[in-house]
């Protein structure tokens, strides 16, 4: 086996029980110290090992895969070909394509983001809506109950006034009125939808949860579509519905909430990715009054 150090004796033992001997074993971990992926070669194809940080990630990534995944089609998603409860692993089959945020043409990106906005519906409609109706809850209880924690570790990254701005728009979201919920992919963003000039493909449900899922929107709407708003009215053509206006409402106190979680870990983890968006969310509810 090429590159078998970079799996465990355990791990490796039940790849190659799976895909024969390995020829190739490449590290495709994030930046993340938690992020453990290979990328790995044998005459069975090539297939991506992935092991998950915690139990709760690998039923959920586990659950999507089984459940939800399957309705997207055809080289939109990859196959789950196995799974370890014991290693907390799975191994998935590779799927053609870069991530989108790569895409310079501007035409080609509408596109790519008209194809995943349909491809996010079929996983949103994957399993009944009521499924996550007490789940929905739960997520805006949490999202609330978690604000201040999140508040105190950005320190001096929020001002008072931010923070008091925060605290606002989060608080409405339990009074803002029945969302539609579903099974949500839970890291919706240009990093996990693989582009290959022609076709999508969404990757990476270790955050599936059922769910509000206006959530899901939270990310692109806080990055790309700021300044591209065409990209989301691409998304949104193909995902079949715009968002209602309870819906428009919670994405903004979503948003807050995820901006004072992005203050939170980015600059104490070095992101400064994720430090960006949660400033210029700050930024632009302030400036539309939040």
């Amino acid at each position: 086996m090429t590159g078998a150090a970079c799996l465990s004796g355990a791990l490796a033992r039940w790849v190659e029980s799976v895909l024969g001997p390995i020829q190739v074993v490449r590290d495709a971990s994030h930046s993340r110290t938690n992020s453990q992926v290979w990328d790995v070669a044998s005459r069975a194809g090539r297939h991506f090992v992935k092991v998950a940080p915690d139990p709760i990630l690998y039923t959920r990534e586990t659950r999507a895969y089984r459940e939800a995944v399957p309705q997207l089609g055809h080289s939109s998603a990859p196959t789950m070909r196995d799974s370890s409860a014991e290693l907390l692993a799975l191994i998935l089959t590779a799927v053609d394509g870069e991530p989108l945020k790569y895409e310079t043409s501007p035409a080609r990106r509408r596109d790519a983001h008209r194809q995943a906005g349909r491809l996010l519906r079929r996983f949103h409609d994957a399993l009944p809506s009521h499924m996550g109706r007490s789940e929905a809850e739960a997520v805006i209880e949490a999202t609330v109950a978690g604000l201040e924690r999140h508040i105190a570790a950005a320190g001096n990254h929020l001002s008072a006034t931010e923070a008091d701005m925060l605290r606002r728009a989060v608080s409405a979201l339990p009074s803002i009125g029945p969302l539609p919920c579903g099974l949500r992919h839970g890291d919706f963003w240009e990093r996990n939808i693989l582009w290959n000039g022609r076709r999508c493909a969404l990757i990476d449900y270790e955050r599936s949860t059922p769910g509000p899922l206006v959530a899901d929107f939270v990310k692109l709407a806080t990055t790309v579509w700021l300044d591209r708003p065409e990209m989301g009215t691409a998304l949104f053509a193909g995902y079949g519905r715009s968002l209602s206006a309870v819906e428009r409402r919670a994405l903004v106190s979503f948003a807050a909430a995820d901006a004072a979680s992005a203050l939170a870990y980015g600059p104490l983890h070095g992101d400064a990715h994720v430090t960006a968006r949660g400033r210029r969310t700050v930024e632009r509810l302030a400036q539309e009054g939040r």
